[in-house]
């Protein structure tokens, strides 16, 4: 049902935009790379993502943590351009990415832990992420370098908000219930349900380029490559997490950041 409200509102934009659109300018078509038109296409960007730690500490000391590698997936969605010069815009659009990455926190031992009845030692966690994104950034399109070619590059930023939150993960704890030695704790791609587990919202800094190949007189080919960095808030919150272990533990600031390989088409 989200899915299909999501997709509703996406559809509802682009009309109403596509609406508005006028092709009566000077020169409508790529090669000519006429503006002061609205310029609106679709795209599929597989990306590799990762979350990366901006300490390998957690803010309390108590944690060690680390990157544990890289996860693939793909954005989906609308982008929209509308110049304002001949080789100036702004380049906007929703976007439905898929992203995610793994952290591990392991207890630091040279810290003299809390005095807790239950403590986490290990924690390791494979995130997959769902965002709708509003991208806004300033593109730059240069002249025909070739029969039809283009070359263009972008930078600006991007407001995420989540809507799916799950996660693979294996902790190991102690219970003061149960003296026997460490317990384990495992799942496979669970849904997370606290709320602020994950941050609900997301900025990112989107910096990219490539090229457009005229097809039509207003169709054009758009390939490109794209880096996008979070910055602010923390991804991360797994105070917040509720697993079936016991005890808690902290990862620091997590940022989520991706590279992106975008395959679109201007209608």
């Amino acid at each position: 049902m989200k899915r299909f409200l999501l997709l509703t509102v996406m559809a509802a934009s682009v009309a109403t935009i596509a609406k508005s659109q006028q092709y009566e300018y000077s020169d409508p078509s790529p090669k000519g790379g006429g503006y002061n038109n609205w310029r609106i296409g679709v795209f599929f960007s597989p990306n590799v993502s990762w979350m990366k730690p901006t300490s390998n500490k957690s803010n309390d000391k108590l944690f060690l943590v680390s990157s544990e590698g890289n996860k693939m997936g793909y954005s989906w969605g609308v982008m929209i351009d509308r110049p304002f010069a001949e080789n100036y815009g702004i380049s906007t659009g929703i976007h439905i990415t898929s992203t995610g990455g793994k952290i591990l926190a392991r207890e630091n031992t040279a810290v003299t832990p809390p005095n807790v009845a239950n403590r986490v030692t290990s924690a390791n966690f494979d995130y997959r992420l769902q965002f709708v994104e509003v991208p806004l950034a300033l593109k730059l399109r240069s002249d025909e370098v070739a029969n039809g070619i283009h070359v263009f590059g972008q930078v600006g930023g991007s407001l995420g908000l989540n809507i799916s939150k799950k996660a693979s993960y294996e902790v190991t704890y102690t219970d003061a219930t149960d003296p026997s030695g460490l317990k384990e704790v495992t799942g496979e791609n669970e849904k997370i349900f606290d709320g602020l587990a994950i941050a609900p919202a997301m900025l990112s800094l989107n910096l990219g380029g490539g090229i457009e190949y005229a097809l039509t007189d207003k169709m054009a080919l758009v390939l490109g490559l794209f880096f996008n960095n979070g910055f602010v808030p923390d991804i991360t919150n797994p105070a917040q997490l509720d697993m079936g272990y016991k005890g808690k533990f902290a990862d620091g600031n997590v940022r989520l950041n991706n590279l992106a390989l975008r395959i679109g088409i201007f209608f």
